[in-house]
C-alpha cells in the first residue's frame, strides 16, 4: 500500500502526461500522414514532369529520325552533350539535316531552354522505343537492343510521329542521380517535417503545462482548505477568481464552508441551549423534591404544581425535538382531513383573546369567512398558529394589537399573523426559524416555558410537511408579520 501511494500520480502529472500522449500520438500521425501526402504528391510531380520531359523531346527524335531514316546513331545522340557533338553524329552535310530537325533555329531556342538530349543524362533516363518494342537508345547504355513488353508501353512514354505516323516511342525514367537526389530531398523534408513537429510539441507542451497548472493551483488550494476544515478549521476559505467552473467550484465551497461554519456554531449553541433549557426545569424539580423531603416545604397539592409545571415543560421540549427530528428524516406523521381553515383560525385566536385582555393587546380577526377547505393535520396546523400567536403576544407591548388575517391566492391560501411590536433587526431575518435562535440573546425563557427558540423551527417543519411555505416580513418600529400557505383541497 505505501509502494502504491508512492508511486501514484497527481492531477497535474497524469493531465501533463495525458496532455504528452495526445501531442506524442498527434505528431507521429501528422508525421506520417505528411510523408505519405508527400511522396505521393512528389511522385506524381517527377511523372507528370518526365511525362512533359518525354513529350518535349518527342518532336526532336522524330527531327532525327526523319533526317536519318532510321534510329542508327540515336544511342549515341543520348549519351553526348553539346552541338558539336551532335554534329559530328550527324557528319558531312548534317547543316541541311540539322536545318530540317531544328526547324529553323529551333534547336538553339531548345539548347538556351536546357532542353539538348544530353542534358537528361544528368537527372533523368531516356528511352528511345522502335514500334517493335526493342529499346533503340538508352541514355545510360545499359538497355541498349534489349525489348521491352508491350504492356510496359501502354500509356508510358510519348509517341515519336513522323509525316502523321509513330515510328517509336521516348520514355523518360528516373536516373540514378536524379534517384539519390529525390531520396535526398525526401530525407531532408521528412527531417524538417520532424523538427517541425518535435518544436512545436515542445511548444504546445510549454503552454499546456502552464494552463493545466493554472487549472491544477486552484484545486490544490481547495484539497488544502478541505483539509483544514477536516481539522476542524472552519474559518477556511480560498481566493479563487470566478468566471469559470472552477471558480464556481471555489464559490461553492465557500458557500458551504460558510454554512458548515454557521452550522457548527448553531451546534455548539443547540448543545449549550438545551442543556440550559434542561437544566432549568431540572434544577427547579430537584429543589421542590429536596424541600419536600427535608420538611420544608409541605407536602400539598400547591407544593407539586411547581413540579408538574416543570416536567410538563420539559415534556414539549423533549416534544419539540423529536418533532424537528423526524421533520428533518422526512418522517413526521400528519393525519390529513379536509378543514375548514378560518374555523379552525377563530377557534385558536379565541383561546388566545383572554391572555391579550390581561396585558391590553387587541386581538383583530380579519376575512375569516372565507371558504377554504384544506387538507391539513387540524392538531398540526393548531400547532403552528399557537407558536405564531405565542411569538406575537410575546413581543407586543401594551396598547398594540395583533391581526389574524386569511386570504386566497391562486391554489393556495394564505394565513398571516401580524403584530405591532419593536420589528426584528435585517441581519436577524434569515435566522429566525432556526432552532434555539433567538432575536434577543440576552432574553430567557418566559415562564409558561416558551422562548426556548424552538416554536418557529416546529412551525416550518409542519408547514413544509403540508407542501406550504412560511415566512415573516419585518423591519424595526413596524412591527413584524408571521405568515404561512397552505395548498387548497
Amino acid at each position: 500500500m505505501t509502494r502504491f501511494n508512492r508511486l501514484r500520480l497527481g492531477l497535474f502529472a497524469k493531465l501533463m502526461l495525458a496532455f504528452l500522449v495526445v501531442i506524442v500520438g498527434g505528431g507521429l500521425l501528422a508525421i506520417s500522414l505528411t510523408r505519405r501526402t508527400l511522396a505521393g504528391e512528389f511522385t506524381i510531380y517527377t511523372t507528370t514532369n518526365q511525362e512533359q520531359q518525354a513529350e518535349a523531346l518527342a518532336p526532336l527524335l522524330g527531327s532525327y529520325y526523319a533526317g536519318q531514316g532510321s534510329w542508327l546513331g540515336v544511342d549515341s545522340l543520348l549519351t553526348t552533350t553539346g552541338e558539336n557533338t551532335m554534329g559530328n553524329m550527324m557528319g558531312d552535310g548534317s547543316d541541311n539535316m540539322m536545318g530540317g530537325m531544328m526547324m529553323g533555329g529551333r534547336w538553339q531556342e531548345q539548347s538556351d531552354m536546357a532542353w539538348w538530349p544530353g542534358m537528361w543524362t544528368m537527372s533523368n533516363r531516356v528511352l528511345v522505343v522502335d514500334n517493335n518494342g526493342r529499346i533503340v537508345a538508352d541514355s545510360t547504355a545499359e538497355l541498349t537492343g534489349q525489348q521491352l513488353q508491350t504492356e510496359t508501353l501502354q500509356g508510358n512514354g510519348a509517341p515519336i510521329i513522323v509525316n502523321g505516323q509513330q515510328v517509336g516511342t521516348v520514355l523518360v525514367t528516373t536516373g540514378i542521380q536524379s534517384a539519390e537526389q529525390n531520396t535526398h530531398f525526401l530525407q531532408h523534408v521528412n527531417q524538417s517535417i520532424f523538427q517541425s513537429v518535435l518544436a512545436a510539441s515542445a511548444v504546445a507542451l510549454l503552454f499546456g503545462g502552464l494552463i493545466i497548472w493554472r487549472v491544477v493551483r486552484p484545486l490544490r488550494q481547495l484539497t488544502v482548505a478541505a483539509q483544514n476544515m477536516a481539522d476542524n478549521n472552519m474559518e477556511q476559505r480560498v481566493n479563487i477568481p470566478i468566471g469559470d467552473e472552477i471558480g464556481d467550484l471555489a464559490t461553492a465551497f465557500n458557500q458551504m464552508a460558510m454554512k458548515l461554519s454557521r452550522a457548527e456554531a448553531l451546534r455548539h449553541q443547540m448543545t449549550a441551549d438545551i442543556a440550559h433549557e434542561l437544566r432549568t426545569p431540572i434544577t427547579v424539580i430537584q429543589g421542590n423534591v429536596e424541600a419536600l423531603q427535608d420538611g420544608v416545604f409541605p407536602l400539598t397539592i400547591e407544593a407539586l404544581d411547581p413540579i408538574l409545571d416543570k416536567t410538563h415543560l420539559l415534556g414539549r421540549l423533549v416534544e419539540d425535538l423529536r418533532h424537528l427530528s423526524l421533520a428533518e428524516a422526512d418522517q413526521l406523521s400528519l393525519d390529513c382531513q379536509p378543514t375548514k381553515l378560518g374555523t379552525l383560525i377563530h377557534r385558536t385566536a379565541e383561546s388566545f383573546r383572554s391572555a391579550a385582555a390581561d396585558q391590553s393587546i387587541k386581538m383583530i380577526l380579519q376575512n375569516l369567512e372565507i371558504e377554504a377547505i384544506v387538507n391539513i393535520d387540524e392538531q398540526r396546523i393548531k400547532q403552528v398558529l399557537i407558536n405564531l400567536l405565542s411569538n406575537a403576544l410575546h413581543h407586543t407591548p401594551a396598547g398594540g394589537s395583533i391581526t389574524l388575517s386569511l386570504a386566497k391566492e391562486s391554489d393556495d391560501v394564505l394565513v398571516s399573523v401580524r403584530d405591532t411590536g419593536s420589528g426584528i433587526p435585517a441581519d436577524s431575518l434569515p435566522y429566525v426559524f432556526e432552532r434555539f435562535y433567538r432575536v434577543d440573546q440576552g432574553r430567557t425563557r418566559a415562564a409558561d416555558g416558551s422562548g426556548s427558540g424552538l416554536g418557529l423551527a416546529v412551525a416550518q417543519a409542519i408547514v413544509q410537511a403540508h407542501g406550504g411555505k412560511i415566512g415573516v416580513n419585518s423591519s424595526i418600529g413596524q412591527g413584524t408579520t408571521f405568515w404561512f400557505t397552505l395548498p387548497i383541497s
